[in-house]
């Protein structure tokens, strides 16, 4: 896995979905079109399906936090954390198949989904089991949580206990204090590994405070939005990773938090700028590209938020890249025009909040950006509209961002658009030049 991208790169976006660069473990909407949804999303059939030859599966089954509805698809916002498993694991050693399903609890799984699950599981396989938040007797839990990993282990397979994910109220997470103990004790009376993702997560989503954690949430208290179930498998493999005896260790790909490539001087904070002409606050977000900012930001450093035309295009059609036409927060789930997949696609006043929300967690100064002749009318109100809101600096006409309206430099150094492309002599526009940021007018 890399682990950095240059800082060219960031300007830029992805110009369609599919084309984004970022390869790294960060949020972005991997929701894909019709051709691809069954083998993405929906449970594979028969189970084992997915295997690759000589390399064990890991069977994940549990309900609608693990995998919302029958296909997974996510066509009411809501997304259950098993989508995201498979990113934390090496594909080359280890397949998951997501055999979760919605509104099961330990006993209904076990009397109609499990058996044709237990068909596909061969010796040297793993099964994570992961319910509770549907069951109603913690005794009757804990007597299928003994027959799955009895039946798992007659197999010749490898059972593993994980813990609910939180449930959440008023953007506070909250512990399980019946399920979690009852898993855990099963799982050390029995001899098998126990994946304590809530206690990865509870910490976690209290130290990133109400509001972001609140977006995690698609109904506020259980199941989770696309960025919420991003989270949680977050966690689940942190857990992973801090058990040096669970056997799936093996398979994690790196752990390291990626951030992006760049040359700090000693003492003095870092500017970054975010936007561009190729790109919109939705591009920035879905793409993955914010995920390397946030992950990079220290204490004292400067984030230059500067949108413009691409969020006034469709939401829907074309590159994808236009929000929600409003400084209010809305969201709203959407069909694509030419993939259909199924979108959580939220207000411009949304993303922004997103943004300024992460740079005040992380300690750095944001600063909204309107830039003279760049920066529609639109998007310009918009953006004194939340500066007002959120008390966060605003910056009006180029002149106040840094960007010089001058012509060509005789500085001998690459130039390059805000796509991180290199361009020629004749390129009008702002670029980019030995790290610093101008106009190129004439």
């Amino acid at each position: 896995m890399r682990k950095s991208l240059t800082f060219a790169m960031l300007l830029g976006c992805m110009t369609a979905m599919g084309q984004s660069t970022v390869k790294e473990n960060v949020f972005k909407d991997i929701t894909t079109k019709p051709s691809v949804r069954n083998t993405r999303f929906a449970c594979p059939n028969p189970a084992g399906s997915l295997r690759k030859t000589g390399k064990p599966v890991a069977f994940y089954i549990g309900d609608s936090t693990m995998r919302t509805n029958s296909n997974g698809q996510g066509w009411n916002g809501q997304w259950g954390f098993g989508l995201f498993a498979q990113e934390w694991f090496d594909a080359n050693e280890l397949v998951v198949e997501n055999h979760a399903w919605g509104g099961t609890t330990s006993e209904t799984y076990y009397k109609e989904k499990w058996a044709a699950v237990k068909s596909g599981i061969k010796a040297g396989d793993f099964v994570v089991i992961d319910f509770g938040h549907n069951d109603k007797s913690a005794d009757v839990f804990e007597t299928y949580m003994n027959k799955y990993i009895d039946e798992v282990r007659t197999l010749g397979a490898t059972p593993i206990l994980c813990s609910r994910t939180p449930r959440c109220s008023n953007g506070k997470p909250s512990g399980d204090n019946t399920y979690r103990p009852r898993g855990k004790a099963v799982a050390q009376s029995k001899g098998v590994n126990y994946i304590d993702l809530e206690a990865q997560a509870v910490p976690m989503y209290t130290a990133f405070g109400t509001w972001k954690t609140t977006q995690f949430y698609q109904d506020g208290k259980l199941h989770t939005t696309l960025l919420g179930a991003w989270h949680n498998a977050y966690c689940h493999a942190l857990a992973i990773a801090a058990d040096e005896t669970n056997p799936l260790r093996q398979y994690l790909v790196d752990m390291t938090t990626p951030t992006l490539d760049m040359e700090r001087e000693a003492g003095k904070p870092y500017t970054f700028t975010v936007g561009g002409s190729d790109t919109s606050a939705r591009g920035t977000f879905r793409s993955g590209r914010w995920g390397l900012v946030y992950n990079s930001i220290e204490k004292g450093d400067s984030v230059m938020l500067a949108f413009g035309a691409n969020d006034l295009k469709t939401t829907v059609g074309g590159s994808e890249l236009g929000c929600l036409q409003t400084a209010e927060e809305t969201q709203e789930v959407q069909t694509m025009t030419n993939s259909q997949r199924y979108e959580l696609v939220y207000s411009y006043g949304w993303y922004i909040h997103y943004f300024l929300n992460d740079i005040k967690e992380k300690g750095g100064i944001a600063v909204l950006v309107n830039e003279e002749g760049t920066t529609p009318e639109k998007v310009a109100e918009w953006n004194r509209q939340l500066a007002k809101t959120h008390q966060v600096e605003l910056r009006e006409a180029s002149t106040s961002t840094g960007i010089k309206a001058v012509g060509q430099s005789a500085d001998s150094h690459p130039v390059y658009n805000l796509s991180g492309q290199k361009v020629g002599t004749g390129y009008k526009g702002v670029v980019i030049q030995n790290g610093k940021k101008r106009l190129v007018s004439r």
